[in-house]
Parts: structure tokens; C-alpha cells; sequence
């Protein structure tokens, strides 16, 4: 089993919860429940299978991010999405959930947020 690393943005490193976690308890108070069970079974096979994972795919049009994105189309399941960087240590740093309508983009603020984080780790003012 590969250990996940949850991290906090940071700017906001005294949060009461990791990125990841806020952003599920957000989607759930939005009524995306299915969509945070969704995350949750993704992170869980991602932490059983690692880079071979099934729902592990690289952002095209950011180098070096990744998402978990269910095999499901449509509905609430099928637009939940994870976002995450690999360290050189094979572990996944994950940093933000969303619930993404079909057709729609990905959240630019959470994928901003996943590129300070990824940057703070590599300046080392992050230590997963």
C-alpha cells in the first residue's frame, strides 16, 4: 500500500483541515454526496494500486498534475475529480476535490492552489 500525503495550502498552513478535506466537506454541503464517496473509493484504489491505477490521469495541459477521474460518465459520480502531484518518492500528494459538471473546466482555483503546493514542496517551505 502506497501512504497518501494530505497537505495544507501554504498560505493557510493553521487550517483546521488539508485542502483535500475541505474541499470534500465543501462538495458534500453542496449536496454532492455521491461525488465525495466517488473521491473517496478513487483515493483508496490510488493508495491499494499506485501509478497503475485506473483512475490515475496526467492534466494534459499541465505538466506534472494529475487527476483521479472516475471510469463513470455522467451524474454526480462521474464528475468527481482529485487532484494530486507525484513526489520523487512515489508518494501522491493530494490537494483538492470538486464535483465538475460534464462539459464543464476544471476549477482554475483549485488547480492554482495545486501549483503553489507542488511549488512549495519543491522550494522545501512544504514538507509532506
Amino acid at each position: 500500500m502506497l501512504p497518501l500525503v494530505y497537505v495544507r495550502h501554504p498560505d493557510r498552513l493553521a487550517a483546521r483541515h488539508p485542502t483535500l478535506i475541505k474541499t470534500m466537506l465543501e462538495m458534500n454541503r453542496a449536496g454532492h454526496a455521491p461525488a465525495v464517496t466517488e473521491c473517496i473509493r478513487m483515493c483508496r484504489d490510488l493508495r491499494n494500486e499506485g501509478r497503475v491505477s485506473r483512475y490515475a490521469k496526467p492534466l494534459k495541459y499541465l505538466p506534472g498534475a494529475w487527476e483521479l477521474k472516475p471510469t463513470t460518465r455522467g451524474g454526480l459520480r462521474g464528475g468527481a475529480r482529485v487532484y494530486f502531484f507525484w513526489l520523487t518518492d512515489g508518494r501522491p500528494v493530494l490537494a483538492a476535490a470538486e464535483y465538475k459538471a460534464p462539459g464543464a473546466s476544471p476549477n482554475d482555483n483549485l488547480l492554482d492552489e495545486l501549483l503553489e503546493i507542488a511549488e512549495a514542496v519543491r522550494k522545501g517551505v512544504l514538507t509532506p
